[in-house]
């Protein structure tokens, strides 16, 4: 064999295996949509509730603003994965918030609504979790069109999934300047909606590096 036909056979030889790749989808471990800005007075109890209904609300009515709490589990992640791609789905269909828990009808416009890592260990040992100020993601829901609401959060699942930050999940909420008393907002379909292919989810992509030689 000639001398340069061995080199191009050794190079071919050490060459790395390509990564293998994959995706899944999940649906919340949990959700729920929690009252901020609310008087916690006498009657918190029956003003201050939260909304574990068929939706999550994200908006203002007359004595509170509504904010959309989220997680969703990583365990179908392989050992090892590298995530590439992360994206939360909330499917908008027409529906806005309302006092009182009633689905209201929407005004002509666009929200924008942006994506918070959710900071407090426990949802439930907090009136008003908290959460990062700096928006992890944000996106613009058009009241006029049904469809689903996507925002990118590949940086944060990569860290949970690395370890880097414990997997609290997200808080949905809308942008600083136009959250307010009676903005009203999207009402999503949670993860108890009638319709499971309405429902939130997060979609996952990956690659898992390999080791060793091609053949």
């Amino acid at each position: 064999m000639r001398p340069l036909a061995c080199l191009f056979l050794v190079a071919a030889c050490v060459c790395p295996a390509p990564a293998a790749g994959g995706s899944f989808v999940r649906a919340p471990l949990e959700d729920v949509g929690i009252p901020f800005w609310c008087d916690w007075g006498y009657d918190w109890d029956e003003r201050c509730y939260r909304d574990d209904t068929a939706r999550l609300p994200v908006g203002g009515v007359d004595d509170k603003v509504w904010r959309a709490a989220v997680r969703f589990p990583l365990d179908a992640l392989p050992a090892g994965a590298r995530v590439t791609s992360a994206r939360l789905g909330l499917y908008f269909d027409g529906a806005c918030v309302a006092p009182r828990r009633k689905v209201g009808p929407c005004p002509s416009g666009t929200y924008t609504v942006d994506v918070h890592a959710i900071l407090s260990p426990s949802w439930t040992k907090e009136r008003e979790v908290d959460f990062d100020p700096v928006a992890t993601a944000s996106t613009t829901v058009s009241t006029t069109v049904v469809r689903w609401s996507s925002w990118d959060i590949t940086g944060l699942v990569c860290d949970w999934a690395t370890g880097a930050t414990p997997n609290r999940g997200v808080l949905l909420k809308l942008a600083e300047e136009e959250e307010d008393f009676g903005v009203s907002g999207p009402y999503f379909p949670s993860a108890s909606f009638g319709t499971a292919a309405l429902r939130p989810r997060l979609v996952v992509s990956y690659i898992v590096p390999t080791t060793g030689l091609s053949p």
